[in-house]
């Protein structure tokens, strides 16, 4: 009987159809190839997840934008004035906003509305003739001489501001009487643009 050493290799792996005959002297003896197929091997482990990457820097926040405006909504400032003679003049202030933009101005009776940004240049102004064009970067306003039509609707509207050095919601005007001795009261309707 060969030694096991000794059978024919087979040159495909060994299935299950295939047998084993072993001869003893007992007789002989046939073995399923099952007997001799190996184990199935463990399964292998899985490999490792990888890190998460790290998460990059937020962005820098952006510039604020500018103010809107305060309210939007129309509001009515009044000047009322004492008794002025014809052409004659006074000075004074009133409380509209830091900044702002006229719409209307409403006179009581005729008479010239002049308004500045600050009380050095309406005192600067104060005696320039209507029909003298004032002098550039004075700080004027508004110039209205009002003989007739005693409602004006500003188209474009005027814009001003408070240009003290510690900026405030005081306006500065001077009002010229057009006809007889009268105490006038000049109504503004304007938006504010800056508390």
């Amino acid at each position: 009987m060969p030694h096991i050493n000794e059978l024919i290799l087979l040159a495909r792996p060994v299935q299950e159809t295939d047998s084993l005959i072993i001869e003893a002297p007992e007789g002989t003896r046939r073995l399923a190839a099952t007997a001799f197929k190996g184990e199935t091997g463990a399964q292998g482990l899985q490999g490792e997840r990888g890190l998460t990457g790290l998460q990059g820097v937020q962005g820098l926040t952006g510039d604020q934008g500018p103010p809107g405006t305060a309210s939007g909504i129309r509001e009515i400032a009044t000047v009322t004035t004492g008794i002025i003679a014809n052409l004659n003049w006074e000075t004074g202030t009133f409380s509209m906003a830091n900044s702002f933009e006229i719409l209307q101005v409403v006179l009581s009776s005729a008479a010239r509305i002049r308004l500045y940004n600050s009380a050095a240049n309406r005192d600067a102004d104060v005696g320039r003739s209507v029909f003298q064009a004032p002098t550039q970067g004075m700080g004027l306003i508004l110039d209205i001489n009002a003989v007739t039509v005693l409602s004006q609707t500003l188209d474009p509207h005027a814009h001003g501001s408070n240009m003290e050095a510690v900026p405030s919601d005081t306006i500065y005007y001077t009002v010229t009487n057009n006809g007889a001795p009268a105490a006038i009261t000049v109504a503004f309707t304007f938006l504010r643009k800056e508390h």
